[in-house]
């Protein structure tokens, strides 16, 4: 007895948040005015007020759903109508009054089978299923869960299938647990596979109470009070510590049994939930008379009974009745057991016959609605009658129309064909030149990148040719000391060792210059605005050291207020090549200018010496990468014969062009290009 009420209680709170997810349906047949709207928000309006008042106040409550209803159907919108019942139906359902749940549910269905929205649907016959378990009409309630078992199936929602499966093991638990078990394993499988918590707490609880095995029951309960702590779920976490209470009442753990009682207790109190405080006193009186403790049995006993009482509750009454007199049996007061036994009884038989009224009105309600689904299917003929006479009228009218339409259509047809036929070949001459165009920009990108890798090729052989001679020298005069085993003087020794850091110098530039290009490659351009005076600047204080050794005189005649918005890096990069060599190729005590000039659209920067100069075949050689050594500067200065090739292919990435003017002995001057947007010079 206390075992399927504790199902039933713990069956209602896990379906709440499931409830509220169902909402209007849309209105494909209806046209929607600003009044049509206007009523569907009142009829909200009466919906919510009706929701947030409390069942003492079901008068008031029903009153707005009238209200709401009497709206819906001046506005002849089944959606409507259909809602306002639902929502009436789970108000009575959450307030556990299943007759008038059922009452409302049952006129909510043919609205919502008529429009054949499965999902809504599914969740109703769910709804109407669980109902008819609770006024203990397993036979409908085993068919309405089939009916949204199957919906939920089609609808592929696994969450629903998981509650119908739990609803179907539950109905079974009281008959046959091995099938009982059967779908409740199963439910707990899907709620497990999307990590529905509230869904396994219940499953772990159903399971337990269909477990013939007592420490099994205990594992599972221990389970589904670990979920229910994290879910935050108090009512069914104090239900479930009265399912362990009762477990270590049949292990015959007493003490234990009255700890969970006490702690569900707790909970029940904090949430003045009665019917609860009514279970939990009536078990603690229970164990108290399997301890003996007569007197602390009928105190407990006496409380649920008067909890019982107050809530009208004829079976939490019957069975505290029950359990008084056989306390009184056991202190051997046999006048008072029988006066209990006596009364239990007449407390039985109040019981029965609140059941035979229950079923009664049940069965009244079902009569009820099938008299107004009569009158429904009544007025859905008298309403179709009305239609066919209409349509006979108006076939005539419709024949002709239709005439008309065809060769309206017949002509309309042959005119799109001739205009989708012009407009194919259209289509088709735009796409042959899209072809073509495509063609020629893959041809165009297959030049590139042939040049690209030509490049690339071309640049790998010079950094092995160039590599070869330092590294060799390295190599070879290593040796040589190594050979020499003390022979050489300190002189000798150092000339060794200057000789072989030139060399690895001269590899070190070697590798720095590849270093720099390779890394290019991948990095994009980041523009930024910079000075260009400042940032020349910058750059000669890297190569002041080189200067001074020549005695060169570098005078940078930029204004101070010309800005540019560029790639700092790579201006950089160009910058100190070109000023290296305007220093490796001047004489001693030379001088170099830097100047810059707006031209257009683009600042040209030039870098002027007075040195060596070229010939213009050195010129025309100057920017192509091939099989050639780098020019010896005016002090026997070294280069890599790559640091021209990296200007030209950053300048060329920054949207410039690099130039170079020179006459023999006379000197040289390199020039660059950079996009200038207008800034003040």
């Amino acid at each position: 007895m206390k075992k399927i009420l504790s199902i039933l209680l713990l069956l209602i709170f896990p379906y709440v948040t499931f409830s509220q997810q169902i909402k209007a349906l849309p209105y494909d047949q209806i046209k929607i005015t600003k009044a049509f709207i206007k009523d569907t928000l009142k009829i909200d309006a009466y919906i919510k007020k009706a929701i947030q008042l409390p069942f003492s106040e079901e008068k008031e409550a029903k009153f707005y759903y009238q209200k709401a209803l009497d709206l819906a159907y001046n506005l002849r919108s089944q959606e409507q109508i259909a809602k306002v019942f639902l929502e009436k139906g789970l108000y009575y359902r959450e307030n556990f009054n299943y007759f008038e749940s059922i009452k409302s549910f049952n006129k909510a269905l043919p609205y919502f089978e008529n429009t054949k929205e499965s999902k809504l649907l599914s969740k109703l016959y769910f709804f109407l299923g669980q109902s008819y378990f609770f006024v203990y009409s397993e036979d409908i309630s085993f068919k309405y869960y089939l009916k949204a078992l199957n919906l939920y199936k089609k609808n592929q929602n696994e969450i629903g299938v998981a509650y119908c499966y739990n609803g179907i093991g539950t109905i079974y638990s009281n008959t046959n647990h091995k099938v009982a078990l059967n779908y409740l394993n199963k439910s707990l499988a899907l709620f497990k596979k999307n990590n529905y918590y509230k869904g396994i707490a219940t499953c772990y609880i159903n399971i337990a109470n269909a477990t013939e095995k007592t420490e099994e029951s205990v594992v599972l309960y221990n389970k589904s009070i670990a979920v229910l702590k994290l879910q935050n779920d108090n009512y069914t976490l104090a239900v479930n510590y009265n399912n362990l209470g009762d477990s270590y009442i049949h292990l015959e753990e007493f003490d234990r049994a009255i700890a969970y009682f006490q702690k569900g207790l707790a909970i029940s109190e904090k949430m003045d939930a009665k019917p609860l405080h009514a279970m939990l006193y009536l078990n603690i009186a229970e164990v108290k008379l399997k301890q003996k403790l007569y007197d602390d049995a009928i105190y407990y006993s006496n409380l649920s009974l008067d909890f019982a009482t107050k809530k009208g509750d004829v079976e939490i009454q019957a069975a505290n009745i029950l359990a008084l007199s056989s306390i009184y049996e056991s202190r051997s007061d046999i006048k008072k057991a029988l006066e209990y036994k006596n009364e239990y009884i007449a407390a039985r038989d109040r019981a029965l016959k609140y059941k035979d009224q229950k079923k009664v009105q049940l069965y009244q309600s079902l009569n009820e609605l099938d008299r107004s689904q009569y009158e429904l299917q009544k007025l859905k003929i008298e309403n179709e009658n009305a239609d066919l006479k209409l349509q006979s009228k108006n076939n005539q009218t419709y024949f002709f129309i239709f005439l008309t339409l065809v060769l309206v259509a017949v002509v309309v047809i042959l005119f799109l064909q001739k205009k989708a036929k012009n407009k194919i070949n259209a289509e088709l001459q735009f796409q042959t030149q899209q072809i073509s165009n495509l063609k020629d920009n893959v041809q165009v990108q297959n030049d590139r990148l042939n040049d690209i890798n030509n490049t690339k090729n071309k640049l790998f052989k010079i950094i092995a040719h160039d590599l070869k001679n330092p590294l060799s020298s390295i190599e070879a005069l290593s040796d040589l000391m190594l050979q020499d085993q003390g022979g050489a003087d300190e002189e000798e020794k150092v000339l060794f060792l200057n000789l072989i850091k030139e060399s690895a110098t001269k590899a070190s530039e070697i590798l720095n210059d590849v270093l720099i290009w390779a890394l290019d490659q991948e990095k994009p351009v980041e523009n930024k605005k910079l000075s260009i005076k400042t940032l020349i600047n910058e750059e000669l204080k890297l190569l002041e050291i080189q200067a001074s050794q020549k005695e060169i005189s570098i005078h940078n005649t930029i204004d101070a207020d010309l800005n540019v918005v560029t790639d700092k890096n790579k201006v950089a990069t160009v910058l100190r090549n070109l000023i290296s060599n305007a220093i490796k190729f001047s004489y001693t005590k030379g001088a170099i200018t830097i100047s810059a000039a707006v031209e257009k659209k683009f600042i040209k920067i030039s870098v002027s010496d007075q040195g060596i100069g070229m010939t213009t075949e050195e010129m025309h050689n100057l920017f192509i990468v091939d099989y050639k050594k780098s020019r010896l500067g005016t002090s026997n200065e070294e280069g890599t014969g790559l640091g021209l090739v990296l200007c030209k292919d950053f300048v060329q990435k920054l949207g410039g062009t690099i130039t170079v003017s020179s006459e023999l002995n006379k000197g040289s001057v390199f020039s660059f290009t950079l996009p200038y947007d207008g800034g003040v010079v």
